[in-house]
């Protein structure tokens, strides 16, 4: 009960704050989505949250604003309640497939298997450019054994956009995992390219090569991984990733 008062008292000094005077609802409402969307840039998700709560008592029924709010609390961590202002947003606009989108990012982070492919599944119906959701629709397919389907969905990513250094990782790992290991090589390679610096396509590089009987380049990737990201341990412990 206390607790309960405590939040209302805050809500209640906030709206007195607010500068309404002259304007309307939704110019207050879409004053704070602004400024939340700055302090999102920013990466003040606490911040953030808060501006767009109060744009959502001036315009309850903006499916963005709940959009946005669910942006901040995954960045924050905050999965479940992200699912739910994504779930909110969707049921004001069923056609806003960004929501979808991270409603699936962060159903897949909670686990939710089923319900994020479903998720993924819908926001490539709605916009087949969105590639996000191409990219991560193929890591749960290629999670859940079905190759074929994920390196379909990566296919499609890279089509999409071919700078994408973690749609060839992803491929590449599909590629691992049907022995395919020259294509994949080329692959992470084609990651590395485009990120120098990153490090899971080294070591994924590298466990290609091992399998592939390239042990001197395998141990040259795994130890370029182990300075980029120190802590993988010895060549003989490394897998995809």
């Amino acid at each position: 009960m206390r607790t309960t008062m405590y939040v209302g008292c805050w809500l209640a000094l906030l709206l007195l704050a607010v500068p309404v005077e002259g304007q309307t609802k939704a110019a207050s409402a879409e004053s704070y989505r602004q400024r939340g969307d700055e302090w999102q840039a920013k990466g003040e998700w606490s911040r953030a949250i808060d501006d767009y709560t109060l744009a959502i008592v001036f315009n309850p029924a903006c499916a963005e604003i709940y959009n946005n709010r669910g942006v901040a609390r995954y960045a924050s961590g905050a999965y479940a309640e992200a699912v739910a202002d994504y779930t909110r947003a969707v049921a004001l606009n069923p056609r806003l497939a960004s929501a979808f989108l991270n409603r699936g990012m962060a159903r897949k982070a909670l686990g939710e298997v089923k319900e994020a492919l479903a998720d993924f599944d819908e926001a490539v119906r709605l916009a087949p450019e969105l590639v996000p959701a191409w990219n991560n629709r193929g890591t749960l397919r290629k999670a859940a054994g079905d190759l074929a389907g994920a390196r379909a969905d990566f296919d499609r990513a890279l089509a999409l956009n071919p700078r994408l250094a973690e749609g060839y990782n992803n491929r590449g790992n599909v590629l691992l995992a049907e022995q395919r290991f020259e294509e994949a090589i080329a692959d992470y390679t084609r990651a590395i390219r485009l990120n120098p610096n990153y490090a899971i396509a080294y070591l994924n590089r590298g466990t290609a090569r091992l399998s592939a009987g390239r042990v001197r380049e395998a141990r040259a990737d795994f130890e370029q991984c182990n300075r980029l990201a120190p802590g993988y341990g010895s060549i003989g412990e490394h897998g995809s990733r």
